[in-house]
């Protein structure tokens, strides 16, 4: 027999309460952690050139995943789209200084609000046309465009992935 016996009154013993505090206090971190670790993985063994785009998007993702997975993963998807696009055509057809750069994000702001896209879209549009436009090597810059897309979109299935399968309190 053991020596002590878990009563109601044993300090050692978790409510109910206490056991689903603690499962939402440990599964934002474990999402979060393995959508990043299964996007960066992906993207390794994708030999992509810049792989840490991915768990990047997973993380954003995840991060307002909790209620919107879905809308922020669009939002994502559509804001890159659009800025990689437009950052090729851009280096593409003219030439690289500030005044070009910021006329090509007042045209992805027009083109976002045209669209009704969220202003998130813009945002994450943006950054994907800052990372295309920064590359060094303009002679690749639809390779650049293309894999900046791709990692975007790589993080975004892994997280939503992960959000779709991770074990809920609803689900439990």
């Amino acid at each position: 027999m053991p020596d002590h016996v878990s009563g109601p009154d044993d300090p050692r013993r978790f409510t109910a309460i206490e056991m689903a505090r603690m499962r939402s206090f440990l599964s934002s971190p474990l999402q979060t952690a393995l959508a990043a670790l299964l996007s960066m993985g992906l993207a390794q063994s994708l030999h992509l050139p810049d792989p840490y785009w991915a768990p990047i998007s997973a993380i954003v993702c995840s991060l307002d995943a909790f209620e919107g997975v879905v809308a922020t993963a669009r939002r994502r998807l559509f804001g890159t789209l659009l800025g990689v696009l437009l950052a090729g055509l851009q280096v593409s057809f003219t030439d690289y200084n500030l005044i070009n750069y910021g006329i090509a994000i007042v045209l992805l702001g027009l083109l976002c609000t045209a669209a009704k896209l969220h202003p998130s879209s813009l945002r994450f549009g943006a950054i994907a046309l800052t990372v295309v436009v920064s590359d060094p090597d303009h002679t690749d810059v639809w390779f650049t465009a293309g894999a900046r897309f791709v990692d975007v979109a790589l993080g975004i299935a892994v997280a939503l992935f992960v959000a779709r399968v991770w074990p809920t309190a609803r689900h439990q």
